[in-house]
C-alpha cells in the first residue's frame, strides 16, 4: 500500500492537506511580497496566521498562511477521495480537490487541497 506525503493543518475548524512537494518551506513570518492567508483565499474572511507556508506559482514564490502549526503525515493512497461532481461544483475554491477519511473518531476526514491550483488573489494588505 502506497502513501502520499502531505503537509496537514488546521483551519476553520476542519483538518486541511496539500502534497508535501508544493511547500518550499514553512516560516513563523511572511518573508515574500505575495501572501494571502487560507481563509482569505478560500472563504474571504480575515485572521491572524502564525505560520507561513511558501508555495510557487507561475509569478514565483508566494506565501500561503495558516493560523497554528503544520505537521508531516502520510496520508494512505487508498484513504484519499476525489470530491463527489456535486460538491465538486460548490466548492469554494478549485483548490480543494478530494477528502481523505480516517478511522479515528477524533478528526474523520482532512479536506484535501491541489496546490498546483492555490494562488494568491492579489498582494495582500495582511499585517502580521
Amino acid at each position: 500500500m502506497g502513501h502520499v506525503t502531505c503537509v496537514c493543518f488546521f483551519a476553520s475548524g476542519s483538518r486541511w492537506a496539500m502534497e508535501a512537494r508544493h511547500v518550499r518551506r514553512i516560516d513563523s513570518a511572511v518573508t515574500q511580497p505575495r501572501y494571502t492567508t487560507l481563509e482569505q483565499l478560500l472563504f474571504s474572511q480575515p485572521s491572524h496566521s502564525s505560520r507561513w507556508l511558501t508555495l510557487h506559482d507561475a509569478q514565483g514564490a508566494w506565501q500561503l498562511g495558516i493560523t497554528g502549526d503544520s505537521e508531516i503525515i502520510h496520508l494512505p493512497s487508498t484513504a484519499i477521495h476525489p470530491l463527489p461532481p456535486l460538491l465538486a461544483a460548490r466548492a469554494p475554491h478549485p483548490a480543494l480537490c478530494g477528502v481523505a477519511l480516517d478511522e479515528q473518531p477524533e478528526q474523520p476526514f482532512t479536506l484535501l487541497l491541489n496546490g498546483e491550483r492555490l494562488s494568491p488573489l492579489q498582494a495582500s494588505t495582511y499585517q502580521p
